[in-house]
């Protein structure tokens, strides 16, 4: 198993939120206007599921009140992801 691998093996199961310390400011680097900043703030991740499957496919669920997201990935290997503000990111 690669390290990459490895690192996220730790991260499996269910994960409750718990709170959103620096996350406004973590957005703020990442290019986010503060109008998106505010909603996401608003919305809530209240569950993150992750598991992976026999091909070492990895899948990451959140669910929230105002939209749920399903990403699927393999660890190490570079994937598109479009934000809340439709950005598409690697």
């Amino acid at each position: 198993m690669t390290s990459a691998a490895s690192a996220i093996e730790k991260l499996k199961g269910t994960w409750d939120y718990v709170n959103g310390e620096n996350f406004d400011e973590y957005l703020k680097e990442m290019g986010i206007s503060w109008v998106i900043r505010q909603a996401a703030k608003a919305v809530k991740a209240e569950k993150m599921i992750i598991s992976f499957n026999d091909n070492n496919r990895w899948t990451l669920k959140s669910e929230s009140t105002f939209k749920n997201t399903v990403y699927e990935f393999t660890p190490g290997v570079e994937f598109d992801e479009t934000r809340a503000d439709g950005a598409v990111v690697k």
